[in-house]
């Protein structure tokens, strides 16, 4: 798989959880979370030289940061140009 399906791939989990990342049975969105930080720890092993590592603990609060992070690190990668982090 290379780089840019990865990305594609974390951002689609990351559409089907995201719904349940702001549940309101507890239960759901402490597991949820588990799954998130997955999404966001292998993000950042696969693709950390791209962003910048302090962005990790953004994107662990922020799904939307980091669903952001993800769209503009995929287009640094499609267009081949240097991003800096």
């Amino acid at each position: 798989m290379n780089t840019i399906e990865s990305i594609y791939e974390i951002e689609t989990d990351l559409n089907d959880l995201q719904p349940y990342l702001h549940s309101k049975s507890a239960w759901v969105a402490k597991k949820t979370q588990g799954k998130y930080e997955q999404l966001v720890n292998r993000f950042f092993k696969g693709h950390g030289r791209m962003v910048n590592p302090e962005q990790r603990s953004a994107c662990l609060h922020d799904d939307e940061y980091f669903f952001n992070l993800l769209e503009s690190t995929r287009k640094c990668y499609y267009f081949d140009s240097e991003c800096s982090p």
